[in-house]
C-alpha cells in the first residue's frame, strides 16, 4: 500500500510539470529522465560523467543529457551495463521520412550503446549501436515500428575513455518524427508502470546479491 501511495505521488508530481512542459522543454530533444541503472562498473558509483572539454569523471546529474547539446558538452557516462531512460513531455516520437532519433556521444575511446525503444517503458525493442565521438542517427522503418515511441533506453557496452562508458551527450528527434503531446493519462499510467517494474526489479536484484 505504501508502494501504491509513493506511486500516486509520484505520478502526480510528474503530470504537473508534464502541464508546463510545453513553455520550458526544448522541442525535438529528451526532456525528462525516466529511469537510470548504475551496474557498479566504473570507477565510482554513479552518475557520472562531466564536460568536455573540461573535467571528467567526476559525479553528475542524470539531467545532463537532457535538453539539447551545450558548449562545453555536458555528458553522463554508462559503463558496462549501465542504462539511462529518457523521455519526452511535450511530444512523442513517430517514423517520418528518413532518420528519426539521433544519440551524441563526445570523445573518440571507441566506446558504443546499444538503444532501444519502447511505447510504455516497460517493453523495449532493440534499435541499433550507438558510436562514439559522433552523432549516431537511427530510422524506425529499419525495425518496422509503428505508433509511438515514449522511451528511449541507452545501455553502456564497454569501460573505454578517460571517462569510462559511453559519454550520451544528448538525444535529439527531427521535426518530421515528432509525433502528439502524451495525454496525461498516458502520462499516469506510464509512470505507474514503470515504477511496478523498477520495484520488482530491485527485489529481484536483492534476491539475487543474498
Amino acid at each position: 500500500m505504501k508502494m501504491q501511495i509513493r506511486l500516486a505521488l509520484a505520478a502526480a508530481t510528474m503530470l504537473a510539470g508534464v502541464a508546463a512542459a510545453p513553455a520550458q522543454a526544448a522541442i525535438g530533444y529528451a526532456d525528462t529522465v525516466l529511469d537510470y541503472f548504475n551496474s557498479g562498473a566504473g570507477p565510482f558509483p554513479g552518475p557520472y560523467g562531466g564536460t568536455f572539454p573540461g573535467s571528467f569523471p567526476v559525479p553528475v546529474s542524470t539531467s545532463v543529457v537532457l535538453n539539447g547539446p551545450t558548449s562545453p558538452a555536458d555528458f553522463l557516462s554508462l559503463p558496462r551495463g549501465s542504462f539511462v531512460t529518457v523521455g519526452f513531455t511535450d511530444e512523442t516520437v513517430i517514423d517520418g521520412a528518413g532518420n528519426d532519433i539521433f544519440i551524441s556521444e563526445v570523445g573518440a575511446s571507441g566506446e558504443r550503446a546499444d538503444i532501444f525503444v519502447s511505447r510504455n517503458n516497460i517493453n523495449f525493442v532493440f534499435l541499433g549501436t550507438a558510436a562514439d565521438d559522433s552523432v549516431t542517427a537511427f530510422d524506425l522503418a529499419s525495425i518496422g515500428w509503428t505508433g509511438a515511441v515514449v522511451a528511449v533506453k541507452i545501455v553502456g557496452l564497454d569501460n573505454f575513455g578517460g571517462s569510462p562508458g559511453f559519454d550520451v551527450d544528448f538525444i535529439q528527434v527531427l521535426p518530421g518524427s515528432i509525433g502528439e503531446v502524451p495525454e496525461p493519462a498516458s502520462w499516469a499510467m506510464l509512470i505507474a508502470g514503470f515504477g511496478l517494474v523498477g520495484a520488482s526489479q530491485r527485489r529481484r536484484r536483492t534476491s539475487v546479491a543474498a
